[in-house]
């Protein structure tokens, strides 16, 4: 497992997500990948903060913000 998976993986058990979106554990994604498929907008956005940070080709702070921000709008 790489360590961006471990991170989301992190991110996602959080009880919040649980809560607040009714995600249920056996439904989420195991891997960073499978994340960004996603059709939970929640899910997506994290994985795409993983992949930005921590990914192959890390981006900048302000590169990273506006992609969620966009992804979030196009969203919702």
């Amino acid at each position: 497992m790489a360590r961006k998976d471990d991170i989301l993986k992190s991110f996602l058990k959080h009880e919040l997500l649980e809560n607040k979106y009714e995600l249920k554990k056996e439904e989420l994604p195991t891997t960073v990948r499978e994340a960004l498929h996603s059709d939970k907008p929640i899910i997506k956005a994290i994985a795409l903060i993983v992949e930005g940070l921590d990914g192959t080709s890390p981006v900048t702070d302000p590169v990273l913000r506006n992609q969620v921000t966009q992804f979030l709008n196009e969203a919702l």
